[in-house]
């Protein structure tokens, strides 16, 4: 038992020093940590480009009208005429502000309908006028307003036609959908009431519905 506890006492002497760390050689140092990776580059905030406007526009558009119209008896009826036909315009001109084009247009109506006296009979109306349009917000929706003059030719299937000449109001609007600047899309819808200032053609007003191209 003797022994044991002696050999005891002489191991923890053996293990204590086994713990102590042995130092670094004189002059060594640690090396310093790997620097961090280099952050991943990123460029500079380049906002996308908005598309530029023209300094001029142009629109051609095709579809369908309607005019109705009051007048006496062999020229519509006191009850009205009402046709249906192809609608066309033509408008080009100069953008004056962003959100401001001023031009000329040209809309026409070439209808076919039955009149109650004289039976088929067919009609164009022409209308050249000045015409604002004016886009809210630059670009998409738009306004349209104008005034000029307006003939109208009434043809008969037998007998002589009659033509009228007289000035007119428009108001209209419509979208303008961008294809690949300049180009866009156009819907629109335009009232016009011509003013003939005869009996025969009182009371007359147009509705256009086109859609077209444009260059905006």
């Amino acid at each position: 038992m003797s022994r044991l506890a002696l050999a005891l006492l002489l191991a923890l002497p053996v293990a204590a020093g086994a713990q102590v760390l042995v130092p670094y050689p004189p002059g060594y140092r640690i090396p310093p940590p790997p620097p961090p990776p280099p952050p991943a580059y990123v460029g500079p905030y380049v906002a996308p480009q908005v598309p530029p406007l023209s300094p001029f526009y142009f629109n051609l558009g095709i579809g369908y009208g309607a005019q109705s119209w009051y007048g006496s008896p062999g020229y519509g009826g006191y009850a009205g005429v009402a046709h249906g036909g192809l609608a066309y315009h033509v408008g080009a001109g100069a953008r004056l502000m962003p959100q401001l084009l001023l031009g000329f247009d040209l809309t026409g109506l070439s209808t076919f309908g039955s009149d109650p006296y004289v039976g088929n009979v067919g009609l164009t109306v022409l209308d050249y006028d000045v015409v604002a349009t004016l886009f809210p917000f630059v670009r998409g929706f738009f306004l349209r307003g104008g005034a000029g003059l307006s003939t109208l030719a009434w043809a008969p299937p037998t007998g002589i036609g009659v033509s009228y000449l007289g000035t007119n109001v428009l108001l209209g609007a419509g979208w303008a959908f961008p294809v690949s600047s300049p180009l866009h899309f156009t819907l629109g819808v335009d009232w016009i009431h011509p003013f003939f200032g005869a009996a025969d053609v009182s009371g007359s007003s147009i509705w256009m519905f086109r859609a077209g191209l444009g260059l905006y």
